[in-house]
């Protein structure tokens, strides 16, 4: 009832302010009630600055962000690209009014409509520390702009800036598409049970087009508990209770150190490969610390290409040793695509050099041969041979003889590779294959056609007797039209 007369006093007034309201409204009252406290401390819990895992943390109401790509995993900062303006809008006045200072980031449970798996496939959500992403796109950009020595390289430089914030954080706004990270959904029943609760750092607005990205920082893994609200019109994302999840504890047991040292060592085989985003996943994990085994394990299944339920299936799983062995069948997987891609991509290469010289040596030697006149080029060759043949050719009916000079004009003014010119050959060899002016005598013998037909067709006595009708109707005419 109070969200209800939340909703109508909200009527009216502007539609961002209005979602503000609601959506403070839906975390409070239903925070209160799930909380089994008082709204002050429900109100406490959704103010920045309280971190997720600190003292006294418990449940706690969140908006929740629908993942459609992949998970985010703890301990790295991520890049989530946000196509829906609506959306982007809406988090950015949570995050005016201090209520969308952390977000519960959940993976669907399936790809909208519109979205397939080869859609899904591209760049990594983890990226480098944001300070550091955006003074690789300032020095970038200030060096092409210094290169250029004018305003020209200047411009480029800043080009280059807004090129490079989707691998960085807080830069520029993307030249390129804007990726469908999120989006909309219908209720929280179509999100995972098991996320991650996201610092949001900043947002980037894209100026050229709608949408924008949003730079988060994965603090721990929670559990939805349940849904506190349905996504509306004012507030497009869904409110629920999720409760952090206590981080595991290693025992630095021989499986483990087994299984991260083999973690380690195929990514390092895996960095060998050249693979899509192998410059991105060098300059992630010379910021963050490898020692760690499972967080070398969140690192690797946040950079990896894998199907988003493995991945899921990763952050979900509680048990050290288990993790571990899922993230190294990830890593075996990528490595194995990435030496598969690059087999594939050599013997292409190879292919293409080798076709590629074969052609320009058979070019250098028809070269060669037209300058010692020992071969005159295969074009005016094929002209030549049909204006030969056409001049041999003697009771050519008038209209036939223009219609083969046309041809060969025509032939003299194409390309021997189109398709057009092996028509007009093909045509000029039916013409010149013809019996042009060659006559024989009829044969008048009917009994010899009856004999003829008898003995090569069995049976069909009407057909037979309907031909030799027109054979003598023909040769008593004197004509067979």
């Amino acid at each position: 009832a109070q969200t209800s007369g939340s909703l109508q006093s909200c009527c009216g007034k502007d539609r961002l302010r209005s979602s503000a309201a609601v959506s403070e409204s839906i975390l409070h009252y239903d925070s209160g009630a799930a909380h089994d406290g008082t709204k002050e401390e429900a109100t406490q819990a959704t103010k920045p600055g309280k971190l997720a895992g600190s003292s006294g943390s418990s449940a706690r109401p969140l908006f929740a962000l629908p993942l459609y790509r992949k998970p985010t995993f703890p301990g790295f900062y991520h890049i989530v690209q946000i196509a829906d303006q609506e959306i982007l809008n809406s988090l950015l006045e949570l995050k005016r009014t201090g209520q969308a200072e952390y977000l519960g980031g959940f993976m669907t449970k399936s790809l909208p409509e519109g979205l397939s798996e080869a859609d899904i496939e591209g760049e990594p959500l983890v990226s480098v520390p944001p300070d550091v992403a955006k003074k690789a796109s300032n020095a970038q950009g200030n060096a092409q702009g210094n290169a250029q020595g004018n305003a020209q390289g200047n411009a480029q430089g800043s080009t280059s800036n807004s090129d490079q914030s989707p691998s960085g954080a807080g830069g520029g706004a993307s030249l390129k598409p804007v990726r469908r990270d999120t989006g909309r959904i219908e209720s929280g029943s179509e999100l995972e049970k098991i996320g991650t609760m996201l610092q949001v750092i900043n947002f980037t607005k894209n100026q050229n087009g709608p949408g924008g990205q949003m730079t988060v920082l994965p603090t721990q893994r929670i559990k939805l508990l349940r849904v506190l609200s349905k996504p509306t019109t004012e507030v497009p994302l869904c409110a629920v209770y999720a409760d952090p999840i206590p981080d595991v504890e290693v025992a630095q047991d021989d499986d483990i150190r087994a299984l991260h040292h083999e973690i380690i060592a195929s990514m390092k085989d895996l960095l060998k490969t050249p693979f899509m985003y192998k410059e991105q996943f060098e300059q992630v994990i010379r910021y963050y610390s490898l020692d760690d085994p499972l967080r070398l394990a969140d690192l690797v299944a946040g950079m990896s290409m894998a199907p988003r339920d493995e991945l899921q299936a990763v952050l979900v799983e509680s048990q050290p040793a288990e993790r571990l062995r899922k993230v190294l069948m990830i890593v075996k997987k990528d490595l194995e695509r990435a030496r598969l891609k690059s087999h594939f991509k050599t013997q292409l290469e190879d292919k293409f050099a080798t076709e590629h010289k074969k052609y320009m040596l058979m070019q250098h030697l028809r070269q060669i041969k037209r300058e010692l006149n020992l071969e005159k080029d295969d074009k005016q060759s094929i002209i030549a041979a049909f204006r030969e043949s056409i001049a041999k050719l003697t009771g050519v009916p008038e209209e036939a003889q223009k219609g083969m000079e046309q041809e060969v004009n025509r032939l003299s003014g194409l390309e021997q590779q189109s398709p057009e010119f092996n028509v007009s050959r093909t045509y000029l060899d039916w013409m010149t294959a013809l019996p042009w002016g060659k006559t024989s005598e009829d044969n008048t013998n009917i009994e010899k056609a009856e004999r003829v037909l008898n003995e090569d067709h069995y049976s069909l006595e009407d057909v037979k007797e309907r031909i030799l009708e027109h054979m003598a109707v023909g040769f008593l005419k004197g004509s067979v039209q």
